[in-house]
């Protein structure tokens, strides 16, 4: 296994980013048709399936691109990684995502690929109404029953990272499913990120009674060495405004036993949360900043734990977060004197 190393979303090393075009630049993530952000590696270093296009000097053109990829926990974990580039790009990233392909020898540790080993597949992409299809071979049905609605959150949020694709829907062999083959999970309607990812339950949601909130907490890999976020959609009792509850649930942290860890101090106090003409705004006390009571250390990964939640969930295009009332507290750690947009990429992996 080569080595690698995981950063949160790259703010803590390199902050200046966020106020020019880097990861919190102000477009989204590239669609299949936009010019991708390559470079030339030589070709020697890029082995198995999946070779993509190659430049004049015959390297291997590569691109950043998010997978979707199983943690030692068993969750469904974004990573953006290089692989090869192509013209059919939506389909190399699913490539990417098979067991016993290119990607195996890049994975950090505890990280599994999620489809089948032996899977192929045929993508077909609308752009008129946003769907794609993706028609698998017959070793897509060789997984096992807990894993199945988990593979199903991983086709769908990887193909939805395309600004083009909005639906997914799953073909085996050629035939449209009613269920899948193993544990019968229905999938007779197109596939979105609506249907969630990594789902758990509060204690107090009612089963059709609830409202599902996004919410981004800290993994880590089973040696240490690594911490990365982990999005959950989280059942909650019914509300009307997803953005002061998506708060409210990161700072009440994740559920007992979940192995993920919270980042912002269950003590701090929401000034305000509101949305208002794309804008979703986060105001705080001084505690945001504080890792743990008494420290004024800045918590880096609790701001970014809820610019990611409320950009999933509020449907807000830009997040700003303010402390008091001012975006000054923060103007050392992310620049919040304007709103942000998501960020292109999450969990950015260093070969």
């Amino acid at each position: 296994m080569t080595k690698a190393g995981v950063l949160f979303l790259s703010l803590m090393i390199l902050p200046v980013l966020l106020t020019g075009c880097g990861l919190f630049g102000n477009s989204p993530s590239s669609a299949p048709i936009d010019p991708p952000q390559v470079e030339p590696v030589n070709s020697d270093l890029v082995g198995g399936t999946g070779e993509g296009e190659k430049g004049q000097g015959g390297e291997v053109i590569m691109t950043d691109k998010v997978l979707y990829l199983f943690d030692s926990h068993g969750y469904v974990v974004p990573m953006t990684m290089k692989i090869p580039y192509s013209e059919a790009i939506a389909k190399q990233v699913l490539t990417y995502m098979v067991k016993g392909g290119p990607v195996e020898k890049n994975l950090p540790p505890g990280f599994s690929a999620v489809l089948p080993v032996g899977t192929t597949f045929q993508l077909n992409v609308k752009t008129e109404d946003g769907s794609a299809v993706v028609d698998f071979s017959k070793e897509f049905k060789n997984y096992e029953a807990n894993e199945e609605e988990k593979i199903l959150q991983a086709v769908t949020w990887a193909l939805t990272e395309f600004p083009t694709i909005k639906q997914v829907k799953i073909r085996i062999e050629g035939k449209d499913m009613e269920t899948m083959p193993v544990a019968g999970t229905p999938v007779n309607h197109p596939l979105t990120r609506e249907d969630g990812i990594n789902i758990e339950v509060a204690d107090s949601a009612m089963p059709g009674n609830s409202t599902a909130l996004t919410l981004y907490f800290e993994g880590e890999s089973p040696d240490g060495s690594l911490q990365y976020f982990v999005p959950v959609t989280r059942l909650v009792p019914w509300t009307e405004d997803k953005a002061v509850a998506t708060v409210a649930e990161l700072i009440k942290g994740p559920l007992p036993g979940s192995g993920l860890v919270g980042n912002i101090l269950p003590t701090t106090k929401v000034n305000q949360v509101k949305v208002d003409q794309g804008v979703a705004l986060a105001d705080f006390d001084e505690k945001i900043l504080g890792v743990s009571e008494g420290e004024k250390e800045a918590s880096i990964k609790g701001i970014q734990s809820v610019l990611l939640s409320l950009a999933a969930t509020s449907g807000a295009e830009k997040v700003q977060i303010l402390v008091n009332g001012k975006s000054d507290p923060l103007k050392n750690l992310i620049d919040f004197s304007q709103p942000v947009s998501k960020p292109k990429s999450i969990n950015p992996l260093q070969f």
